[in-house]
């Protein structure tokens, strides 16, 4: 049998026919595969009911597989094929492992960050699973089949010609489809927000033959990037997400700094209190910033209490507790965090803030205080020699090797022995590092261990039982010394990490009554401080964007030149009296920071042109 599928594959047109039906059927299975893992839908029925819409869905997937194809019958030799299924399954699964761990695709900005993240490489191994090997599987046996083909066929340039042809004739169909969809769709979501505005020829950039490459800096169908690759790679296909991708980066927004309209610029200049002065804070803060802790978290879980020490805290008097913070995070994660929290600023829509505007001057309530500290517990993670600074921190404090302190507990001495070391008012913000996947921290942690939980929930949750131990520790020591009674301590999650289509914990906590669903979790943000009378717990949901001007209003800087996007807590009314939605919100936080505004058109406001 093998003798003669050799000789068979040896003959000139079996051979070259062979690898291009071969070649496009492994294409569309691994593209039809990562469909269903992440969107779990095929469209398969509307066939039946909706015609148009199966074409478009499936034209997207077909016309990038005839394109790459086709170039079998222009090519003497086919070893090139087994390189672009290599490539193809990288791409797939980088794209599966991002997925995992963050609900949606890889940008331009993440794949140049790669080199800045810290324990990215050590996380990877948590989100393997058996499903990806159907990739390297599939290129395996389509490389035998290549090994035992033709070492070299006649050209075929009518063949490509026509195939060609095909794609760019199926692409420009899925187009018109795709057109025609958004046009006549009245659906929720993207659809609405589309309208007429998707008549116009100059916002569609079609690429072909990967059919349409649309762009929200174009026509504001997605609010941000992440939304944008989900409905790209949704309709088109993975494989031409690729270009898409790059050609997306390509004309969307970079680190340039960008003039603002009049009419822009008054928008701003209504945020801003013009007559108000950099003020002398009342108290000391204290701003731990926790590695991915999800609010559901701090609550029992199956019985077991993971987090005592938080659990007691957000009970006591002197508190406010918020149980459901949005992270309003987009392409850096714990950077743009701490961005939020730290100058009332939302992230840029396309790109790492911290990267391309790093050097830009921001407001910062660190601004006010004598003292100020960011602690940071990996050097040279996200930009933080340059942010840092122009956050208004006087001071960084990092590992002077490069690697970590051992987790938590040394980044938590560190905070210490600055607080101890400091005079009043003092400002220091740490970010904790413990409960990043992989979730291997804390080995000598004693490990709760719940029957049938996935042991991706049951390590997370253990990791975070080993800093809310140290954390209890650590506030036990400052409570110690004598600045205690004047800090005001912050505890917060810089954004969810179970957030990825996880069916498995899904499942998990449905069966067992634990309020999460890994697509819609919120973060928490509990505040101690003698300033609080009593105990405030928010159930309602607010923003990360709150915290900011809440933290003004404790130290009685409320103010301060920028008070932020958000609203303060404390002052529960204001809930249902925004000012500015989040959209909104995101849109004018994009201006500011792409103009750098706080440098170039309003620095009068200075600190020392203020005080």
């Amino acid at each position: 049998m093998t003798t003669s599928l050799r000789a068979f594959l040896r003959k000139s047109a079996s051979s070259t026919w062979t690898i291009f039906i071969l070649l496009s059927v492994v294409l569309f299975i691994k593209i039809m595969y990562f469909h269903w893992f992440t969107f779990h839908s095929v469209l398969l029925s509307s066939i039946y009911h909706n015609p148009s819409e199966f074409f478009r869905f499936w034209g997207g997937k077909v016309a990038p597989i005839l394109f790459l194809s086709s170039f079998v019958f222009l090519t003497k030799r086919h070893w090139w094929t087994v390189f672009l299924n290599i490539i193809v399954d990288i791409w797939i699964i980088s794209n599966v492992f991002y997925f995992k761990a963050n609900g949606f695709f890889l940008s331009y900005e993440s794949i140049k960050l790669i080199d800045n993240m810290s324990g990215f490489w050590d996380s990877l191994y948590s989100y393997m699973s058996l499903d990806m090997l159907l990739y390297p599987f599939l290129t395996i046996v389509f490389s035998i089949i290549i090994y035992h083909s033709k070492s070299a066929q006649k050209t075929r340039p009518l063949l490509f010609c026509i195939f060609m042809t095909c794609s760019l004739v199926v692409s420009f169909i899925d187009t018109i489809l795709y057109r025609e969809f958004e046009k006549t769709w009245n659906g929720s979501g993207v659809g609405k927000e589309i309208g007429e505005t998707m008549l116009a020829g100059e916002q569609y950039h079609y690429f072909f033959p990967f059919a349409h490459v649309y762009f929200f800096a174009r026509v504001e169908t997605c609010t941000d990037y992440n939304a944008w690759s989900k409905l790209y790679v949704k309709e088109q296909s993975v494989v031409s997400f690729f270009p898409a991708m790059l050609i997306y980066n390509i004309l969307s927004p970079s680190g340039d700094i960008i003039d603002l309209t009049t009419e822009q610029e008054e928008k701003i200049a209504q945020r801003i209190n013009t007559t108000s002065k950099v003020c002398t804070p009342s108290n000391n803060v204290v701003f731990i910033l926790f590695e991915s802790l999800e609010s559901w978290a701090l609550h029992d879980v199956v019985g077991y209490n993971y987090m005592p020490y938080l659990s007691n805290i957000i009970n006591r008097d002197n508190v406010l507790y918020c149980d459901k913070i949005k992270p309003q995070v987009a392409h850096a994660n714990s950077a743009d965090g701490q961005l939020i929290d730290v100058t009332g600023l939302l992230p840029i829509t396309d790109g790492a803030t911290c990267r391309l505007y790093g050097a830009n001057k921001y407001p910062s309530y660190a601004e006010c205080f004598n003292y100020s500290a960011i602690v940071n517990p990996a050097k040279g993670m996200w930009n933080q020699e340059i942010v840092t600074y122009n956050y208004q921190f006087k001071e960084l404090i990092e590992p002077i090797n490069g690697s970590e302190w051992g987790g938590d507990k040394g980044l938590l001495d560190n905070m210490f022995n600055y607080i101890d070391s400091v005079g009043e008012p003092f400002c220091v913000l740490g970010i904790t590092v413990s409960s990043h996947v992989p979730f291997t921290r804390g080995e000598t942690h004693p490990k709760h261990i719940i029957d049938g939980m996935p042991p991706i929930m049951s390590a997370y949750l253990n990791c975070l039982s080993y800093t809310d131990s140290l954390i209890g520790v650590f506030i036990d020591k400052v409570k110690e010394t004598d600045k205690y009674s004047n800090t005001t301590f912050v505890i917060s999650g810089d954004h969810t990490i179970l957030r990825s289509e996880n069916k498995d914990i899904d499942n998990f906590a449905k069966d067992n009554r634990i309020d999460m669903q890994t697509t819609k979790t919120y973060t928490p943000l509990i505040i101690l401080s003698p300033l609080i009378k009593g105990n405030i717990t928010i159930n309602e949901p607010c923003y990360q964007m709150d915290i900011y001007p809440t933290i003004l209003s404790l130290i009685k800087c409320d103010n301060y030149y920028w008070r932020g996007l958000g609203v303060n807590l404390l002052k529960i009314e204001a809930l249902t009296n925004r000012q500015i939605i989040e959209q909104d919100a995101m849109k004018l936080s994009d201006l500011i920071i792409r103009s750098n505004y706080f440098e170039r058109y309003y620095t009068h406001v200075s600190a020392d042109s203020l005080q």
